[in-house]
């Protein structure tokens, strides 16, 4: 019998959350916690609406590791800070999720991305990993029948699951090829801008047609002369992107224990930081209850 592991993408959820709801939401002393209270709501309808066997929060430790920049240096270099009154937040939440009793994990100066990979690697065989995140790179993880995707279409109240069939349906490539067709689209908000003139379809279009991105590199005389040039041009690129593209399987993943609720750390933390009954609820799901 198979049972169900949620991961949870947490920078990713932490980020919809905190651009969903109001700063209003706030301590007693002014410090927004919207993104700590919309977080565990989405948590909590996740236990309740999927009944995992378990569910872990994966974070980043460094949402922009060394090797990847040292590969390519453009990675993650535009992005806008972080939002000054996000950032306290992640310790806050750190400080619920432990109360709460769910598990959380990271890994030394990798993204959350790599520990969700690692995870899904050592898994055990009558485990399916369910990967809940906004960030479609995870979709190379996604394999028939035990991993699959959730992906973030409104919080966690509209979501589309993703199993080989729906890559396939949505991207035209079966998620094994995704890091390569990922390598030749890019993807700008990372900073990767991609091989010149070839978008979505025409990235699932040579896959189909040559395999590999292997494959369509030894066979540019088969392309035009305009796209032919632009891979050329790549090369240098595409090789750095073998570097960043690819997740980490096997990081030295920390995690916490995910210890039993501590009702009175929770309401303390929930009085200081005005989190209502959201810790509560959250930890009544964790146990099994609705």
């Amino acid at each position: 019998m198979t049972s169900d592991r949620l991961l949870l993408d947490a920078p990713s959820l932490i980020y919809r959350a905190f651009f969903a709801l109001p700063t209003t939401i706030a301590a007693p002393d002014g410090q927004p916690v919207n993104a700590v209270r919309g977080f565990m709501e989405m948590a909590t309808r996740l236990l309740i609406d999927r009944r995992p066997a378990g569910m872990i929060a994966v974070f980043d430790n460094d949402w922009r590791p060394r090797f990847r920049v040292d590969a390519y240096p453009g990675y993650k270099a535009d992005r806008p800070d972080e939002p000054e009154e996000l950032g306290p937040q992640f310790d806050i939440l750190a400080r619920v999720l432990d109360a709460a009793g769910l598990v959380r994990a990271e890994a030394d100066g990798l993204e959350a991305d790599d520990v969700i990979a690692t995870l899904v690697e050592r898994k055990a065989p009558d485990e399916r990993s369910v990967v809940v995140t906004g960030d479609r790179d995870l979709i190379c993880l996604v394999r028939d029948p035990d991993v699959a995707l959730l992906f973030t279409v409104r919080g966690v109240s509209q979501l589309r699951e993703f199993d080989e069939a729906a890559v396939l349906e949505d991207y035209g490539i079966r998620p094994q090829l995704y890091l390569d067709f990922a390598m030749m689209r890019g993807d700008p908000s990372d900073g990767l801008p991609g091989v010149v003139g070839v978008g979505p379809k025409r990235a699932a279009a040579l896959l189909a047609d040559h395999g590999t991105l292997d494959g369509v590199l030894d066979h540019l005389d088969e392309l035009s002369p305009k796209l032919s040039a632009s891979f050329a041009e790549a090369r240098d690129y595409l090789q750095a992107m073998r570097t960043v593209v690819p997740l980490v399987t096997d990081a030295q993943v920390e995690m916490t224990q995910g210890e039993e609720p501590d009702e009175d750390e929770l309401r303390e933390l929930a009085e200081r930081y005005n989190l209502g009954s959201s810790a509560v609820r959250l930890a009544q799901a964790l146990r099994g209850e609705r």
